[in-house]
């Protein structure tokens, strides 16, 4: 496996320049590749302390076409796309940060799902949650309930033709409460709705255990 490389000033002069050969040659393949495989006009400049003249690519005279052409956009229209290291760093933190809050919503809902179902099968309690529990316990349930009763009204007016679970991601999220529902005497929209109501009935005041 290759090893990643370190981004960091190469401090070895002989091992920078050899760096830097190597890596321009990729970059100018790579600017090649995108000009042949997308067609679109595009070009590389490079200044480094290794050439006394900064060098161009494909010619001088296309990158100057293409500056040229540059400069007669706006200015919104040349800046638009444009980040420097420190927003491009903002940008990046700022989608690892969503990514991580649906993580934790995903995993809160999965936690609440456990518990709504121990509920229903009598191992778990109620009254062992602390408020804000109960409430997103209480919010769960409610949209549980939505999502089967909508599954039932579709089957009692399709009661002759096959259910394509896949037409409604919601439905198909929740096909183990519809599993639920055909396994219990007592059914689960029934037994989901007075658990909503024996939460909203609780007062345990001292009670701040969390799920």
């Amino acid at each position: 496996m290759r090893k990643k490389l370190k981004l960091s000033h190469i401090e070895n002069a002989t091992m920078r320049r050899k760096t830097f050969l190597t890596r321009k040659e990729g970059l100018l393949k790579k600017v090649n590749e995108l000009v042949t495989l997308c067609d679109v006009k595009a070009c590389a400049f490079v200044s480094s302390p290794y050439h006394s003249t900064p060098e161009v690519w494909p010619l001088r005279e296309g990158v100057e076409e293409l500056v040229s052409n540059f400069m007669e956009c706006s200015v919104r229209e040349r800046t638009k796309n444009m980040v420097d290291q420190e927003a491009f760093l903002r940008q990046s933190i700022a989608q690892e940060n969503e990514q991580l809050n649906k993580l934790h919503e995903e995993n809160r809902n999965s936690q609440i799902q456990d518990f709504m179902f121990g509920c229903l099968e009598g191992k778990m309690d109620v009254r062992h949650l602390d408020g804000r529990d109960k409430g997103d316990l209480r919010s769960f349930i409610e949209k549980y309930l939505n999502v089967v009763t909508h599954k039932i009204e579709i089957i009692t007016k399709n009661a002759a033709a096959p259910i394509d679970l896949n037409q409604n991601p919601n439905v198909e999220e929740h096909e183990d409460i519809l599993s639920m529902e055909n396994n219990h005497q007592e059914p689960v929209t029934a037994r989901l709705a007075a658990l909503t109501i024996a939460d909203a009935d609780v007062s345990a005041p001292n009670n701040t255990k969390t799920l």
